[in-house]
């Protein structure tokens, strides 16, 4: 009986992979021939090879790369560009405006995203992410560089925009083939394809963790006490240093709150985790670290934590040999086999912290529920040990030591070095998490942790 389910589950898998590469295929199939379409059509309807717009060696990029001031720009605008300008928005007709509700609008937007996206994928390499339907979400994650580019939203902007669209996607264009270059350099001559689809699909499929530094002493006493009047006066005090980008935030939580009665704490008002957490980041929030990918988080940050600064390394043994032939990044290699200086808790949270040492910051739940955006509270003292001799320039050195050390393994498998980013990566997470935790541990302030949604 099981091995019939099992059969039609893969049955199922099977027919949905296949269908998936079908879309996939069918997208990609139009995008060429849409590319191939707008080519074309600019070809044969201005004189304009466009290829030629954005050729590094060519006339525009030479003559945009030489401009002077912003105020000169208009006169130095090469006859090229003034042509495809005229020829690109001539395309959208007597309307004022681009329409993607009209069909002919729709196509001239298609096939001009089509052509910028294949036009930078083949010349640099890279993978299209086809997210869904709507070719607005449709990305291109680069190969040699961790950069992703959604080139449908860049032609609609191109296409809003008016006169000057072709000089902005010009300068757009010749902007990222520097930063290739630069990279190639970086190779010298040896460009690497370092990112595959899988890098990318991670920035929108996998949640984020943070850490935050808060004073929470001051804000429960502010929530849980003083009357509403006093919440609303600390909030107008402290909302400007978060920025005015975040006024209009401020501005809905204080008229929140203006509707509530004056004289009585909110906490007896209501019970509102949205409420109260917004407050609190408002008002409490002393230092934040960037959010960084959960595995990543789990897999190599917070075991580099508990290695501590190793002083030599153990010999490999067949299960290490097996998995630097796996093709195991580096850098988590490291982190695995060297034995740690702290120990940490399999079964703790995040892999590491003990259960004891985690408390909930509401005053209404004991059950936290992490994955839906719960915040916990973590034992700041518990991280200070770790990270006191934390210096990341000491253990980057160690892990190039490690490298060379595997390296002069005879029956170790001949590996580049494909860890260092991730190294990279963890230790610039490790600094920030040292200055959060030491922030959290010198004022006496609660560390918090949340997990966030995924960017995009």
């Amino acid at each position: 009986m099981s091995e019939g389910k099992q059969s039609e589950s893969s049955k199922q898998l099977a027919a949905a992979e296949q269908k998936a590469q079908e879309r996939f295929e069918k997208a990609m199939t139009e995008l060429r021939e849409g590319a191939y379409r707008f080519s074309s059509r600019a070809r044969g309807q201005s004189e304009l090879i466009i290829e030629e717009l954005i050729d590094p060696e060519g006339e525009t990029v030479a003559s945009l790369a030489e401009e002077g001031e912003q105020g000169a720009v208009a006169l130095s605008q090469s006859l090229e560009l003034i042509t495809f300008d005229t020829w690109l928005f001539g395309q959208i007709g007597d309307k004022d405006a681009l329409d993607l509700k009209a069909e002919e609008h729709w196509e001239v937007w298609f096939s001009f995203g089509a052509w910028i996206g294949e036009t930078m994928r083949r010349r640099h390499g890279g993978h299209w992410l086809l997210m869904g339907d709507d070719p607005h979400t449709w990305r291109i994650g680069y190969s040699k560089i961790f950069l992703e580019i959604a080139p449908f939203m860049f032609a609609e902007q191109l296409l809003r925009m008016g006169s000057g669209a072709t000089r902005k996607m010009v300068t757009e264009i010749e902007r990222i083939r520097q930063l290739h270059e630069e990279q190639r350099e970086r190779d010298k001559g040896q460009s690497l394809d370092r990112f595959l689809a899988q890098h990318y699909i991670r920035l929108h499929t996998v949640p984020l963790g943070q850490w935050m530094s808060m004073d929470f002493l001051n804000f429960a006493k502010l929530w849980n006490e003083a009357p509403c009047a006093k919440l609303i006066t600390e909030l107008k005090e402290k909302g400007p240093r978060l920025g005015p980008q975040n006024a209009q935030v401020v501005e809905q939580v204080v008229a929140a709150l203006s509707k509530a009665k004056q004289e009585e704490p909110v906490a007896k008002q209501t019970n509102d985790r949205g409420l109260f957490e917004a407050i609190a980041q408002i008002i409490a929030l002393r230092r934040a670290t960037a959010p960084i990918a959960i595995d990543i988080l789990e897999r190599v940050v917070m075991p580099a934590m508990h290695v501590g600064m190793p002083e030599g390394f153990p010999p490999l043994d067949d299960d290490d040999m097996a998995n630097l032939r796996k093709g195991i990044e580096l850098f988590a290699f490291f982190v695995e086999i060297i034995p740690h200086k702290f120990q940490a808790d399999d079964e703790g949270f995040l892999g590491t912290i003990p259960h004891e040492h985690l408390t909930t910051p509401y005053a209404d739940r004991n059950v936290l529920e992490i994955g839906k955006g719960d915040w916990v509270v973590i034992n700041a003292a518990h991280f200070v040990p770790m990270l006191a001799d934390f210096e990341p320039q000491k253990l980057l050195d160690k892990y190039d030591e490690f490298v060379k050390y595997l390296g002069s393994i005879p029956d170790a498998p001949r590996r580049r070095d494909d860890g260092r980013m991730l190294a990279e990566t963890a230790i610039r997470a490790l600094a920030d998490l040292k200055a959060t935790v030491l922030t959290a541990a010198q004022n006496k302030d609660a560390l918090m942790f949340r997990l966030l949604p995924p960017p995009g």
